[in-house]
């Protein structure tokens, strides 16, 4: 009798690719935003109005670079971080300026909460450990 075979360490789970997709999903958000504070402006800031852009294009990098470190097997960190900034901000946005955006408004604040529990998940914090410690290992 064969024992069975070790489960392959560079597959991710399930909830890390998951985690990935929604991340990507929820990267659009900041996107749409820097590009709607962009049109508004007209390319012209006064004071501190550069944030309106800089903050986006922050949590957008820091999203997608997130999803490449999670599929990697380097971090999961990155992606919870930035996924649950983002969902921080975009709830204290509405709470403080009223819920207007429907179905989309509820959208935006749970895809990257989801996608925060995707990534702290055991599963995926520990199949990111065994990939981190086979890459120093070998």
């Amino acid at each position: 009798m064969h024992p069975a075979p070790a489960p392959d360490r560079r597959i991710p789970p399930v909830p890390a690719i998951a985690a990935a997709v929604l991340g990507v999903l929820s990267a659009g958000v900041p996107a749409v935003f820097a590009l709607i504070a962009l049109a508004f402006s007209g390319g012209e800031f006064a004071g501190n109005e550069w944030l309106l852009i800089l903050v986006p294009l922050v949590i957008l990098a820091g999203l997608l670079v997130g999803v490449v470190l999670l599929l990697a097997g380097r971090s999961w960190l990155v992606l919870a971080l930035c996924a649950g900034a983002m969902a921080a901000l975009v709830l204290t946005g509405y709470l403080m300026g009223g819920w207007g955006g429907g179905a989309f408004g509820v959208l935006t604040v749970l895809v990257p909460l989801l996608t925060t529990v995707l990534a702290v998940l055991p599963r995926v914090r520990s199949w990111v450990a065994a990939r981190r410690s086979a890459r120093t290992g070998s």
